[in-house]
């Protein structure tokens, strides 16, 4: 009899035991849930010259990255001429890539009809000048992780009098 009850209670427990080992129910503890959504247009950290470290908010921090930008590149071009003929004010948008090391690059540029017949060396003067860039750059976090960031930035051609 009690060899009996030794029995029962071991297919018991055999057959209850399986549902503790089920590949399912072994995945679903072993599972992480993030409670977020993940943005992946948006950064928590947006690209940093060492200047710009001291701003306490990140809209603070994009715009002193983005005036920091121009004050660098306008350096850099100082006044140069370019030979053509405009006759009004034109906007030309660059396409920039601050990549995972921090490195400044140009990946499009948006030029107007009137731009691109006028000036065709305008290309190599920004690709030069944002060559000459210094990589000083901390580049756009997400999560604590470097990420790519690409954003556009207008410049304004203006007629030499």
């Amino acid at each position: 009899m009690f060899s009996r009850l030794i029995i029962i209670i071991s297919i018991i427990l055999v057959s209850y035991s399986c549902d503790f080992i089920s590949p399912k129910k072994m995945a679903l503890r072993n599972t992480v849930l993030l409670d977020t959504v993940i943005d992946y247009n948006d950064v928590d950290v947006y690209p940093l010259f060492l200047d710009c470290n001291n701003c306490d908010s990140s809209e603070k921090q994009n715009l002193c990255f983005e005036m920091e930008l121009i004050r660098r590149l306008q350096k850099i071009m100082g006044e140069e001429i370019l030979e053509g003929s405009l006759k009004s004010r034109d906007t030309l948008n660059v396409e920039v890539l601050v990549d995972t090391n921090g490195k400044i690059s140009i990946v499009e540029i948006n030029k107007p009809e009137s731009l691109e017949a006028n000036f065709s060396e305008i290309d190599s003067l920004l690709f030069d000048s944002f060559a000459a860039l210094p990589n000083t750059v901390q580049p756009s976090l997400k999560r604590g992780i470097p990420v790519n960031s690409k954003f556009t930035l207008p410049i304004v051609i203006t007629p030499s009098r």
